[in-house]
């Protein structure tokens, strides 16, 4: 093993452990955000409505959201791990679920890993004056479409999309809108020729 193997395996090791008393919790998210069931998918797009629907309702100030949010995050972490040894205690762990757990840790894992990758290359590395004016005239763009687009709107939009994609991945949506899309190109194609011949 690689120096960097071992140190992967470090981590995943600490994250575990990490997250041993959330674990239940986290493979319960699991099956619901990769839609093991078929309609958690309408439980996660309406929770996320519904909660969306309910800060447009209150217009919160940032001030005030980010201090509820703090406060709802801090009171769950001390009161979770409690509450999940009452409920969940009784429940047998089976291979399974640690499988899952796993794959969850792991996944975590390497997101950290390529977001440590990009926070390096974004920002320790010399950039050519190429790479600044696309990242330039990319961030104008997204200025421009916060500016004309409600905020509240586009977050719940990323919120619903960041939510549905283990879902839509695991079904393998992309892949079936992809063959759809390239069924009826070829088809149109095909047509075309006939046409012209």
């Amino acid at each position: 093993m690689s120096a960097s193997q071992v140190d992967q395996k470090r981590a995943l090791n600490k994250l575990k452990h990490d997250l041993e008393p959330f674990r239940t919790a986290i493979v319960g998210a699991y099956g619901v955000l990769t839609w093991e069931k078929q309609y958690y998918a309408g439980v996660v797009f309406g929770s996320i409505s519904v909660l969306y629907l309910t800060l447009w309702y209150l217009d919160l100030s940032l001030i005030t959201l980010v201090s509820l949010l703090g406060l709802m995050t801090i009171l769950m972490d001390y009161v979770f791990p409690t509450v999940s040894r009452l409920v969940f205690g009784n429940i047998n762990w089976d291979g399974d679920q640690e499988a899952k757990f796993e794959d969850v840790c792991s996944q975590v894992c390497s997101i950290k890993a390529n977001l440590a990758v990009w926070y390096d290359y974004l920002f320790k590395e010399r950039k050519s004056t190429v790479f600044v004016i696309i990242i330039s005239i990319g961030l104008l763009g997204l200025a421009w479409i916060g500016a004309i687009i409600n905020n509240l709107l586009l977050m719940y939009l990323a919120t619903l999309l960041i939510a549905m994609w283990p879902g839509l991945q695991d079904k393998d949506v992309f892949k079936a809108i992809i063959q759809k899309a390239s069924k009826i190109i070829n088809e149109k194609i095909q047509c075309g020729k006939r046409k012209l011949q």
